[in-house]
Order: C-alpha cells, then sequence, then structure tokens
C-alpha cells in the first residue's frame, strides 16, 4: 500500500451508499469502492461502508469485490439489513417514539425458500393479495422472527420519497410503532452508527470525534442530513438534467427533490467544473458549499506496447444512453479515408441484437465487432489507437480515465459531464460536438492511420494521468474536510 500523502481531520468516516454489490450498477459501484480505497491508500484512513440495502450477506458482497480487485482484507462493509437483523432494538427502540394503532396489522405469508439467508434462515416474506400482487415485504430477524413490514411501492423513481409508514413488530408479529417511511427506517440506523461512534470514544478515554459521512446516494442523503454529530459530504455520480442535457433543461425527476436539500448538507462535492458552476448559475451560489473533486485516473502500470494505427475500441453498455449506434453509423465515412480501419466494441445490453443487425444493414460485419462483455476490455486501451465516447450524458467517465492511464487517446463527444475536463483537444484526443455523428468520422478519420500523432497524443495522455491521479484527489479531499470536519 502506497504511503499516505495527505492529511484528513481526526474522525470517524463513513461511506454511505444504497445498494453495492458486486457486477450491479456499474461506474457507480466502481467509484464508491474506489472511494474507500483511495482513503485507505492516499490518507490512511479506513472508512466503513455503510450500505442502505435491503438484501442479506454482506460477506458475500465483500468476497465478491475482493475477487475483481475493489476490496481488501481491511474494507469494512454494513448492510442496513444485517445491522437490523442482528440487533432488532435498533427499529424497536426508534418505534417506542411513534406508537402503533390498535389493530395489528394483516397476517404474514410463508416465506420462498429462495430468501432465505446464508445460514438457512428466511428474511422476508413476500406478502401477495388475493389476486397474486405483492402488497407489502415483511423482513425477519436473524432467527426469522418478525422485524418490520414495508409496502410494496411500484412505478416510481423516487421510491424513498413515498408518503408511507413502516410498522416495527416484536418478535410474536404485535405492531410496536410505526417509523415515518424510509426516512425513519434509514435515520434509526444512522443514529445507532452516529451513537455507536460515541460509545466507542468514551470506552477508548478519549475526546469524542466527529462522524463524517460521504454520501454517495441521494436517496440516503436525503433521508439522513440533520442527525446530531454528523457531519455530510454528498457527492454526485451522474448528470443532474434530462434531455436535452443542456443546462437549462429540465430537470430529472428524481434529482429535482434533491436540490430541494442540497442546502442541508455541509458540503457537495462535483465531479466537473461544469456541472458545478451550471446547478449554482440556476439556482445561485448560497444553494451550497461545493468543492470540485473529479476521480483520479488510477494507476495502470503494464508494458508499453505498440498501437494499432487502424484499431479504435469502445467500452460501453450497450444501452441508449450510450448512443454506441453513432459510432457503427460513423465507421463507413472512416473507412472511405481508412479502409482497413476497425472498431472493436467491448460491452453488452438490450440493443446488442439491434446493433448487430445495423451493423450487417450497413456492411459492417467485417470491421465492427461486438465482443460482448470482457472483465479485461480496460487491456486493450494499450494497443489501440483511440477510445470512442459516444455517451449522452456522464458524471465523469472512468472509462476515459482508464484510457488515459494506459495512455489511449479518446475521441468523444464533448458530452456532459467530464469529456471536456479529462480530454485536451488536439492534445491527449480529440472532443467533438455531442451528437454530430459526421463530425466524430472526422475526428476518428484524423486520429486513425497517424502513427506519429497517435504516439504524441499517448504521451500526453500518460502524462495528464499522471498528474491527475490518486494524490491530488486525496489532497482535495482533504482540503474539503478541512474545511467542514468540525474538531474533536
Amino acid at each position: 500500500m502506497p504511503e499516505p500523502t495527505a492529511a484528513f481531520p481526526a474522525a470517524h468516516y463513513l461511506i454511505a451508499t444504497s445498494r453495492l454489490r458486486p457486477g450491479l450498477d456499474g461506474g457507480y459501484t466502481v467509484a464508491t469502492l474506489s472511494r474507500a480505497r483511495l482513503f485507505a491508500e492516499r490518507a490512511g484512513v479506513r472508512a466503513t461502508l455503510l450500505a442502505f440495502d435491503l438484501a442479506p450477506e454482506s460477506d458475500g458482497f465483500l468476497e465478491g469485490f475482493r475477487a475483481i480487485g475493489l476490496a481488501d482484507d481491511g474494507t469494512r462493509l454494513r448492510t442496513i439489513l444485517e445491522a437490523v437483523r442482528e440487533h432488532p432494538a435498533i427499529l424497536r427502540e426508534a418505534a417506542e417514539l411513534a406508537p402503533a394503532p390498535a389493530d395489528p396489522g394483516p397476517e404474514t405469508g410463508t416465506p420462498d425458500p429462495a430468501d432465505l439467508d446464508a445460514r438457512g434462515i428466511p428474511w422476508r416474506i413476500l406478502v401477495r393479495d388475493t389476486e397474486g400482487a405483492i402488497t407489502h415485504t415483511d423482513f425477519l430477524d436473524a432467527e426469522g422472527r418478525p422485524l418490520f413490514r414495508l409496502p410494496y411501492i411500484s412505478g416510481r423513481a423516487d421510491w424513498w420519497r413515498a408518503e408511507v409508514e413502516v410498522p416495527v413488530l416484536a418478535a410474536d408479529g404485535r405492531e410496536l410503532g410505526r417509523l415515518d417511511g424510509f426516512r425513519g427506517l434509514y435515520r434509526a440506523w444512522m443514529l445507532h452508527v452516529v451513537r455507536e461512534a460515541a460509545r466507542s470514544d468514551e470506552t477508548a478515554g478519549r475526546a469524542r470525534l466527529p462522524v463524517v459521512a460521504i454520501v454517495e446516494a441521494r436517496q440516503v442523503g436525503e433521508l439522513v442530513t440533520g442527525i446530531p454529530g454528523l457531519t455530510v459530504v454528498h457527492t454526485v455520480h451522474s448528470a443532474h438534467v434530462g434531455p436535452p442535457y443542456t443546462a437549462d433543461a429540465p430537470m430529472d425527476a428524481s434529482w429535482a427533490g434533491w436540490i430541494d436539500t442540497i442546502g442541508d448538507y455541509d458540503a457537495v462535492a462535483w465531479l466537473t467544473q461544469r456541472q458545478r458552476d451550471e446547478v449554482h448559475g440556476r439556482f445561485g451560489e448560497h444553494v451550497a458549499r461545493s468543492f470540485v473533486v473529479p476521480h483520479p485516473a488510477q494507476p495502470a502500470p503494464g508494458p508499453e506496447l505498440a498501437r494499432d494505427p487502424l484499431r479504435a475500441v469502445m467500452i460501453a453498455r450497450l444501452a441508449p444512453g450510450k448512443r454506441v449506434d453513432h459510432a457503427i453509423r460513423a465507421w463507413p465515412a472512416v473507412l472511405e479515408r481508412h479502409p482497413d480501419a476497425r472498431l472493436d466494441v467491448y460491452g453488452d445490453g438490450a440493443l446488442r441484437a439491434e446493433l448487430t443487425a445495423l451493423i450487417a444493414a450497413l456492411g459492417l460485419v467485417d470491421r465492427v465487432t461486438l465482443h460482448g462483455h470482457d472483465p479485461a476490455a480496460p487491456e486493450q486501451l494499450r494497443t489501440a489507437a483511440a477510445l470512442v465516447l459516444t455517451t449522452l450524458y456522464e458524471g465523469q467517465s472512468l472509462v476515459l480515465l482508464e484510457a488515459a492511464a494506459r495512455g489511449c487517446p479518446a475521441v468523444s463527444y464533448d458530452a456532459p459531464y467530464g469529456p471536456g475536463e479529462t480530454i485536451q483537444d488536439g492534445v491527449t484526443g480529440r472532443l467533438v460536438p455531442s451528437g454530430d455523428i459526421a463530425a466524430l468520422a472526422e475526428a476518428l478519420g484524423d486520429v486513425l492511420g497517424d502513427a506519429q500523432g497517435i504516439q504524441r497524443m499517448s504521451t500526453a495522455a500518460r502524462a495528464w494521468a499522471d498528474a491527475n491521479g490518486p494524490e491530488r484527489a486525496a489532497a482535495r479531499w482533504a482540503q474539503l474536510l478541512e474545511a467542514v470536519v468540525p474538531r474533536a
């Protein structure tokens, strides 16, 4: 592990997120786990990962993350469900503040064999009405006894804002009280974690340290602000607007409510200056205490390999927002200048069949290949002439950082947010107007085939990655935390 280079204020550090499972949620999961690794390696701080995930077996998740290099033996991961199953008093004590009605509530059902934990004990029961539709879920404690009941919410993107009540149950199924929806559920656990930290300080005979939560998910941040003794720093992972993704575009529905709470956070960490400026330009400089802390380019040591000047690579999910079809539609024009040029696409998704048909319709079967998902795909960037990025929007784009670290020039749409602050146009790659397929084809035609130009941009990309690696990111985090974390 590298020697720490940044000094964070003394505190109990948490990284609070929503679902955190291997193989799900793409860049969000990678970025969250990488943040924990950055804190450990560059500041000597072991932050505890708190996943507000209503699924068991965090140990299984950790093993999966270790297998793909996103966690090590020192990584600590706790999930809300495992915490309250092992310690039912977390919810039952909170429920005492919200007495239950006289009606004990509906009867529970029978657990499905699939809903058993690693010990074979049921952890939930899906309760259905007479027509078979799920009405609510009964969650069970570590002994398989009733614990709390969560109404089933469907068809709502901002489910965590639903005005529902969460009955808390005694071991015999009696209703003890009701929590205020997801807010009451999440806050009960976070309050418990903050109190745990205070007790650990008391046991150690030291002054009480502040508790700092780096919150990675809106559905967590909105619900845990205002807890005494908790400093909340909220990160941002994606664009806050919807189509057409301009500064004044309509707000994404799930972001609109978050913007209403932005002033409640001790700080907001934006990935790009552009997004930070657009939010403040739209809502006012006063709305939040903002810092810009980009993801770092992670070091990728490896041999310097020869680059194929006629081979471009894409690494993207085959989903509408990635616009992989734009690169495919640009390829006939690229072939007019470079008849032997090839495009290798790594990733899978719902649009695979549609993209396969498009490749065939354009007569590109010998020149464009869909390779499917490959965990080792970033290593293809060591020999490619260019990475192609046609995304509709990003938070920052981890694949651009992976490319720079491997010295691969990038040809990208200047989409919000990230490409414009990662690629130096004409130096480390090329930027073209977002959605302009003709401009994309022209830029690719300029880059491909120019071995000297590719080498020049490759060298510049590596230099940019070296200057914008973990050490710089840790220094920015240290500056942010020094500004907002109270002294012990």
